[in-house]
């Protein structure tokens, strides 16, 4: 089982989105934007975590998780 690290980035002041990086522990890189306002910012963020985490598993071949 391989662990994954999350960081986030965010562009210029006003920007209503922000980009969420997932490095996992073999140092292979997969980032996804996601809008960080309203009701459903919590969910969307969630959300753009399991597509990482689905796409580093289709490219390594192991499930990861969370540190």
């Amino acid at each position: 089982m391989a662990t994954i690290s999350f960081r986030t980035y965010k562009g210029e002041a006003g920007d209503l989105h922000k980009l969420l990086i997932g490095t996992s522990s073999e140092g292979i890189e997969s980032s996804q934007l996601y809008n960080y306002t309203g009701v459903f910012a919590l969910f969307r963020l969630r959300r753009a975590k399991r597509r990482i985490c689905k796409r580093l598993e289709i490219i390594t071949g192991k499930i990861h998780t969370e540190i």
